[in-house]
């Protein structure tokens, strides 16, 4: 991280580090991301399925979304990225239409398992097609258009259940925009380039520690405990896991925490907890001027900085509306460059060679994240008795990352050195 180029260098060295099929692909990781959670009590009920029922649902999502982060370098290995990209968004394609004619609990249970696969690779494949060729600012815009997808498929959801229509069609407008991106991606497969020129290997070999790496096609195979030996590994995935566990812990549990600790009314905490994908949007693209200037360090740093002043905004007492209406903004904002840095430095931390599945142990991480720490909150306020929890329960895995990255710090330092 030490000589990392966060400028545009390598983009101008060759293929183009942005183009239409990636900001569409990123787009497409965002729409269907926030559907559950939101639509779950009408979902549950047409279904007639319990309150609980959706961890169940939540498990096969990211069980399959585990499993296809990592597998997918094998997949993007044999087929490429684009047609890798094609497959996922296929596959949320099926899974979204699947949702909206099920009638029964167990077809959800069914057509979760491609909505995971199809997420996960999605993600794996995108990050690591512009881990080596973009630089920070980019990565970071990218994700806001993941964040913008989240926040349109979360609001149209919101507009079509109240507008009195039934789950099912907010599912299915959903699904046939996600149809209609999946047409673009298919029609654009031949303009994704996955070989690197000289002048980018060259460029991705100043890594702290894997000088060699370059000299390598970038999608040769890596095995997993190959990659946990290399030093950091372990702490850029402990980084990983405890920021997604701040940001889905908000998604799903911003509202009640609102109206049991802070006394709003439902539809009120609704309106406000739809404030955190505006955090994230705002952040994103701020994160990425920013990012122009500022290298990835400083914006991880800056990102768990902005954390830490939101869950201590939640716990000091204030009248009025102004905390509910900063909070959620601020730990939006917070989440919005922590992932991007990530991305950007791992093929300068574990070169480029072992950047696609790095990054798919990274979306594993997420993975498991998103479904475990939600559900360990749900039993820390059932032994707390009071969602004033919450606040603390972030501010302990907002420590957690903060330890974690100045262990990657500490360590790309070292090697920075020849230690």
């Amino acid at each position: 991280m030490a000589h990392e180029q966060i400028h545009g260098d390598i983009v101008r060295a060759g293929t183009p580090g942005v183009s239409l099929q990636v900001i569409l692909g990123f787009l497409a990781i965002g729409l269907p991301e926030a559907l559950l959670g939101a639509s779950w009590p009408a979902m549950g009920a047409g279904v007639h399925a319990p309150l609980v029922a959706v961890v169940g649902i939540a498990a096969v999502l990211a069980a399959g979304s585990a499993a296809a982060a990592i597998t997918a370098e094998p997949v993007a290995r044999r087929f490429g990225s684009g047609r890798t990209v094609d497959m996922g968004v296929a596959l949320t394609v099926l899974a979204l239409l699947g949702f909206s004619f099920a009638p029964h609990y167990w077809v959800l249970l069914v057509f979760a398992l491609p909505y995971g696969i199809g997420s996960g690779m999605l993600v794996v494949a995108l990050n690591a097609y512009v881990a080596v060729r973009s630089a920070n600012a980019r990565i970071t815009w990218l994700h806001a258009t993941t964040a913008f997808g989240a926040l349109v498929g979360h609001t149209v959801l919101g507009w079509i259940i109240a507008d009195g229509a039934d789950w099912r069609w907010a599912y299915r407008t959903i699904g046939l925009v996600q149809l209609a991106l999946a047409v673009v991606l298919a029609a654009g497969t031949r303009r994704w380039r996955d070989h690197l020129t000289a002048a980018q290997m060259a460029q991705l070999g100043e890594t702290p520690y894997a000088q060699g790496d370059w000299r390598h096609d970038m999608r040769r195979p890596h095995v997993v405990r190959t990659l946990m030996a290399m030093p950091a590994a372990v702490a850029v995935i402990v980084l990983m896991f405890a920021t997604t566990s701040v940001e889905q812990t908000t998604m799903l549990w911003a509202s009640s925490y609102m109206v049991h600790a802070g006394g709003m009314s439902i539809h009120t905490a609704g309106v406000y907890a739809n404030l955190f994908f505006v955090g994230v949007v705002a952040g994103s693209v701020v994160a990425g001027v920013v990012a122009l200037k500022v290298r990835d360090v400083w914006m991880v740093v800056g990102g768990i900085a902005v954390l830490l002043g939101a869950v201590v905004l939640m716990v000091v007492p204030m009248a009025g509306l102004w905390r509910a209406l900063t909070a959620p903004v601020l730990l939006g904002v917070g989440c919005a460059p922590i992932a991007p840095a990530v991305v950007h430095a791992t093929p300068r931390l574990f070169g480029a060679a072992r950047t696609p599945a790095m990054i798919g142990m990274q979306t594993a991480a997420v993975s498991l994240a998103t479904l475990v720490s939600p559900v360990l909150f749900a039993g820390v306020e059932r032994v707390s008795g009071s969602m004033h929890a919450l606040p603390w329960y972030l501010l302990g895995f907002t420590v957690i990352a903060l330890a974690a990255y100045a262990r990657v710090v500490r360590v790309a330092r070292l090697h920075a050195r020849g230690e």
